[in-house]
């Protein structure tokens, strides 16, 4: 098994993070759940990267610009093959709601990227959180 350097982790959690998680021009939608399954009157929320025809959205952000701000791996377990990368970043989002004159908001984020390597050997991110 051959075990990957921090600087091969940190790459791509990094590539990961601008072309995936979080890459400039990305647009997403909050959408209220219609459904309401255990009749609880909870209201549930959740966000696609797809507008959908049928349903208006509850609102919208596009992300702007993403800036890495420093990469270190945090967890290493060489023989389960699983890393954790934390990634921090600052990320440019402009929400639907916000007047065209306004500065968009520059949010720092960070990020868990868990990454995982095949039985080749092959590295690949499993997930990634804030």
């Amino acid at each position: 098994m051959t075990v990957p350097t921090d600087e091969q982790l940190k790459e791509l959690a990094e590539m990961y993070i601008l072309n995936t998680y979080s890459p400039p021009g990305l647009t997403a939608y909050l959408y209220e759940e219609q459904d309401d399954p255990n009749d609880d009157t909870t209201c549930h929320t959740w966000a696609s990267e797809w507008p959908k025809p049928d349903e208006e959205a509850l609102s919208s952000w596009e992300i702007l610009d993403t800036t890495i701000e420093l990469v270190t791996v945090e967890e290493r377990d060489d023989e389960a093959r699983e890393w954790t990368v934390l990634v921090e970043a600052l990320v440019t989002v402009r929400d639907s709601e916000e007047e065209e004159d306004e500065d968009p908001e520059t949010q720092s984020r960070s990020i868990s990227v868990y990454v995982t390597s095949d039985s080749k050997g092959q590295l690949y991110v499993v997930d990634a959180e804030e």
